[in-house]
């Protein structure tokens, strides 16, 4: 119990003094040679859909969103 109020409490401590010191950061956009080289390269994001059928086995689909913004899995 004590150790966990000694935790809580140097991590209050660590907390405030890193909130008082940090300087506000500016939001700056990306340069435009970041921009450009984000071609096609959005459209391979793929993730996996898993769920549990009736018998417990865990099943999964690779899903993606096509060029027009739909959903598609396999």
């Amino acid at each position: 119990m004590q150790r966990t109020a000694i935790a809580l409490g140097l991590a209050g401590v660590l907390l405030a003094v890193s909130y008082s010191t940090a300087p506000a950061a500016f939001i700056v956009p990306p340069a435009k040679s970041v921009i450009s080289g984000l071609n096609s390269n959005l459209t391979d994001v793929r993730w996996q859909r898993c769920w549990r059928d009736r018998w417990g086995r865990r099943r999964c689909q690779w899903c993606w969103r096509d060029r027009w913004g739909r959903i598609r899995c396999s």
